[in-house]
């Protein structure tokens, strides 16, 4: 299997900017979001029940927030995308489609390859979750595991597209690309070295960005921090690798899958 999905890095680094791309993985991205409000109003609701009420009106503070993410979600967006292109990473089938050219990765490749990994993560991290959900009972995925299947279903899309996104297509990419010209003489290429000392890095914070929300639900324990660098390194490591190898649709449906294990079917042999 390659190294990378481009054979011919310089040639992509002269091409104009993505925008179709930019603009189809910025909407993905705020409809992700939006996805994910219904679980998270639940899942913390006796935080939000508590908090101290907005000095502003509500509908103000609706329109801020959507800006503020629009905003943020098309920097990261943007950045990395014109990173990826220097170092042959992006959504290879989503370009090739958008721009009606032929595809640099097969698509039936890259969506297998996502459904069967992002399900083995699934079913692993679930077989340690579940001893472990009766000892932490303010774990989030207890929590969740009361909601509505549909608000469930819902935060699996937020998962798989803005997690990837932030982590895979705009953290990992950065880090890549600062490394290749830190520690690489020849600039045009990832190398195999640069590309997993980027991805466990991306992993371990992505490990350790699920802690401050927990924190809000239950007490942060080295336990608890041990768990989260456990279960997310897991998965940001395979889906980091996906990333690299098939793409960033790869690495989304991986991250889908592997939810929808955890959120949908996992509560199922939950033992309340």
């Amino acid at each position: 299997m390659p190294s990378g999905f481009t054979t011919n890095p310089a040639e992509a680094r002269g091409r104009n900017y993505p925008w179709r791309v930019f603009w189809v993985l910025l909407i993905a991205a705020l409809a992700g979001a939006a996805a994910g409000i219904p679980l998270v109003l639940e899942t913390f609701e006796p935080v939000l029940r508590s908090a101290p009420r907005p000095s502003i009106p509500l509908p103000l503070l609706v329109t801020i927030g959507v800006a503020q993410n629009f905003i943020l979600l098309g920097v990261i967006v943007w950045l990395g995308l014109f990173l990826g292109r220097r170092l042959s990473l992006g959504a290879p089938l989503l370009e090739s489609w958008l721009y009606h050219e032929k595809p640099t990765v097969r698509a039936r490749d890259s969506l297998k390859s996502g459904s069967l990994v992002g399900l083995a993560v699934g079913i692993v991290l679930l077989i340690i979750i579940l001893p472990a959900a009766p000892h932490l009972p303010g774990l989030p995925f207890v929590t969740a595991s009361h909601a509505a299947v549909w608000k469930r279903v819902l935060v699996c899309l937020y998962g798989g597209i803005d997690e990837e996104i932030l982590t895979r297509l705009f953290l990992l990419t950065l880090l890549g690309w600062l490394g290749t010209r830190v520690f690489q003489k020849q600039k045009t290429r990832l190398s195999p070295a640069t590309f997993w000392s980027a991805n466990v890095i991306v992993a371990i914070l992505f490990g350790l960005g699920h802690l401050p929300n927990a924190s809000m639900v239950m007490h942060i324990t080295p336990t608890v921090v041990g768990l989260a660098l456990l279960l997310n390194g897991v998965a940001g490591i395979s889906f980091g690798y996906l990333y690299w190898k098939r793409g960033l649709e790869s690495a989304i449906v991986a991250h889908f899958c592997a939810d929808f294990v955890i959120y949908v079917i996992g509560p199922a042999f939950l033992k309340t």
